[in-house]
């Protein structure tokens, strides 16, 4: 989907290259629930729902503006299969079993959140989580390892977009963000 598709607010948005590469290592042809935690504007919820709409999709937002910018894009794009809680991960999220868990966000929780994931995705389910910091990446590494997950992979993606100035064009980065995926 196209950044611009989506209605914005101050949010912060995972960009659609990270959005495409995040949702791919997800694997999410063949799952039945995912949880998106840290939904921010629900950009990875939300296309993940229409490009799958026998997924069950629960997103938990702690932001307000997070929270409001995410059900208009809900209404907006007629969507149905999204679960969204306001709440605080991981003490908020529901206690059932995921297939599939993207962090987009962990409020300084990152310890608890894999704590959760660990006990809570089933066999063979992955997790993705994106960083723009090096040392929560590295954290995060440490700690799936130290919760038994297997294949850790982690990847940095750089886009720079194509812009006009004057008469001539230049390319303006986006912040890279790296991108952690595992299976359990």
């Amino acid at each position: 989907m196209r950044d611009d598709e989506f209605l914005r607010n101050k949010v912060p948005m995972t960009k659609s290259e990270v959005r495409a590469i995040s949702i791919d290592k997800l694997e999410l042809n063949d799952k039945n629930t995912f949880l998106d935690i840290g939904a921010g504007t629900g950009s990875i919820s939300i296309q993940a729902a229409r490009e799958f709409p026998n997924l069950n999709v629960t997103a938990i937002e702690m932001n307000n503006a997070g929270i409001d910018i995410i059900k208009q894009n809900i209404n907006k794009f007629n969507l149905h299969n999204i679960n969204l809680i306001k709440g605080i991960a991981p003490q908020d999220i529901p206690n059932q079993k995921y297939d599939a868990i993207f962090v987009g966000g962990s409020g300084a929780q990152l310890d608890g959140i894999v704590k959760f994931a660990s006990t809570h995705l089933n066999v063979n389910g992955t997790i993705v989580l994106n960083f723009i910091l090096f040392e929560n990446a590295m954290q995060v590494e440490k700690l799936l390892t130290s919760a038994g997950f297997k294949e850790i992979e982690m990847v940095e993606v750089g886009v720079l977009r194509w812009h006009q100035l004057g008469k001539g064009h230049f390319f303006k980065p986006n912040n890279p963000t790296i991108i952690v995926n595992a299976k359990k």
